[in-house]
């Protein structure tokens, strides 16, 4: 069990679903059920901060001598939580083990994120340093072959006009097409921050080529899937911008 005054808990989630999650509110709605003492402190696994190194290195600059990090990300993901044993392992060894860090067991599903968060806590933590030091598969170090890159733009404005949907259109088509997954016709596809035409969107943008796709739809993804990604054939009418490498073309 954690030790009062030298403890801390770290929850452990991604900014891009804390609306939903409200992890520092949480934070704060978990402290008075813990040991007296008890620091509580959250962390982010993507976009913006505080990143979970940077939490460790405060809470040791503080004295903690115990962290116990919670990852609140439902449901979990096996892949990232193998992945954040070794990182943490990793971030120990460079820091000479200043807090002995431990991982509580993942937590699968939840309605109720801080019922599920208190029980975890309940059972047994895994010694993050038996897991050897690691920030990452070897693998990861190698870029893949690819062709192209897309970025699809998941901001605010974007994501009111349907953008999520869309994107996940997109990922089914390509999945259907095996040039696309691997070897030199590979496309490379992710989410983006806002790309501020906001009301050209939703939009995407298609590299090395430099063709900016706005006001997307379905049948506007399949054309550009089947004619620009397979058959190098961009779609003249849905491209409201282009970018070149002597610079901006206008659309």
């Amino acid at each position: 069990m954690l030790q009062p005054a030298a403890s801390a808990i770290v929850l452990y989630g991604r900014a891009s679903f804390d609306k939903a999650q409200g992890l520092p509110a949480m934070a704060g709605r978990l402290a008075p059920t813990l040991p007296p003492g008890t620091r509580v402190a959250w962390a982010f696994a993507d976009l913006t901060g505080p990143s979970l190194p940077d939490v460790l290195d405060a809470l040791a600059a503080e004295g903690v001598r115990e962290a116990i990090v919670v990852t609140c990300m439902v449901p979990a993901d096996p892949t990232h939580a193998t992945w954040l044993a070794g990182a943490l392992s990793q971030w120990s060894a460079d820091r000479g083990a200043q807090v002995a860090v431990r991982l509580a067991p993942a937590i699968e599903a939840a309605l109720d994120l801080p019922a599920a968060i208190r029980d975890v806590l309940g059972r047994p933590a895994a010694e993050v340093t038996l897991t050897p030091p690691s920030l990452g598969k070897p693998g990861w170090s190698k870029i893949p072959e690819h062709g192209r890159q897309i970025f699809f733009c998941v901001g605010a404005r974007c994501l009111h006009r349907g953008a999520e949907p869309l994107y996940q259109h997109l990922r089914n088509r390509m999945k259907q097409h095996r040039p696309l997954a691997a070897g030199p016709r590979r496309a490379m596809c992710a989410r983006s921050s806002c790309l501020y035409p906001c009301n050209l969107g939703p939009l995407m943008i298609v590299y090395p080529d430099g063709h900016w796709y706005g006001g997307l739809t379905r049948d506007g993804i399949d054309r550009i899937v089947s004619d620009h990604l397979l058959s190098d054939r961009p779609v003249a009418e849905g491209i409201v911008h282009r970018t070149t490498a002597d610079g901006a073309v206008g659309g």
